[in-house]
């Protein structure tokens, strides 16, 4: 009969790692100190990508995530089967979950062997996007720009229904709240287009800090009750907006930018 005790090990970048051929993983949760959007490689095929922004390996006063929980969409590792992390250069990925340990001909449950070939085509991915204004440019009052856009194929379709988070730097004096907002277009609309008057646009950018952190928000803002689907051949903008009501410029020298990543799960038919 199998056993199942705790998996709980790292993987550094680069290196190919091979299942024993009674020996099965089940990745649940993960996290990586990587500086870039990393990516596991299953059976040499890529499936969940991470960030240390969103899924640092270990929970820090510079960093309040936790682990990344894939719930129903965990990694599945058979036996004799290569795992790679392809992060940047020196990083690990951390990987959490539970290890099986099969008897001698003793053959992975059904379960875990569907969602092993499921984990190809439905895993989180992680997007990120920047909008920069220009060195020594000033944005004014009420000017929106395209931070990120998404737009999948015909059989592709992301759920954002996670961890969503905005900085804005290079701003002279600061930022304050009310000053910045993020907001969502689908299809060229805002997702939100009723306001009462004088009412901020958007979520507060301050709202969705870039970590939680010890010095900024410690909540992560997510769309885990509010989740928004964008289809295949359909369009999602992510837009910054100045709230503030006034001009805003940079130090000298710099350009006021703006920066989203979230987490999403990612989904391909066929």
């Amino acid at each position: 009969m199998a056993k199942i005790i705790p998996l709980d090990k790292v993987l550094k970048a680069g290196t190919e790692y091979v299942t024993d051929k009674r020996e099965v993983l089940v990745i649940k949760k993960i996290g990586t100190n990587s500086a870039e959007i990393g990516q596991i490689f299953i059976d040499r095929k890529p499936t969940t990508r991470a960030y240390s922004i969103i899924s640092p390996p270990y929970r820090t006063t510079s960093n309040f995530m936790p682990l990344f929980d894939l719930g129903e969409l965990f990694n599945v590792v058979p036996p004799e089967t290569r795992i790679l992390w392809n992060g940047a250069p020196g990083s690990i990925l951390r990987i959490v979950g539970y290890k099986i340990q099969l008897d001698p001909g003793e053959a992975v449950e059904a379960g875990l062997m569907g969602r092993f070939n499921a984990q190809f085509g439905s895993y989180w991915t992680v997007i990120e996007g920047s909008f920069s204004k220009g060195v020594d440019t000033a944005w004014p009052a009420g000017e929106e720009n395209t931070v990120l856009t998404l737009t999948p194929s015909t059989i592709e379709e992301y759920l954002l229904n996670n961890v969503i988070m905005a900085s804005v730097s290079n701003v002279s004096g600061g930022i304050n709240p009310g000053d910045w907002a993020i907001r969502f277009h689908l299809d060229k609309a805002p997702l939100e287009f009723v306001y009462g008057t004088t009412l901020q646009l958007g979520v507060d950018a301050l709202s969705m800090p870039r970590p939680p952190s010890g010095t900024t928000e410690l909540t992560p803002f997510t769309l885990a009750d509010f989740p928004i689907s964008v289809p295949g051949d359909h369009i999602l903008e992510i837009k910054a907006i100045n709230t503030s009501g006034m001009n805003k410029s940079p130090p000298s020298g710099t350009s006021i930018t703006v920066t989203v990543t979230l987490a999403a799960k990612y989904f391909r038919k066929g």
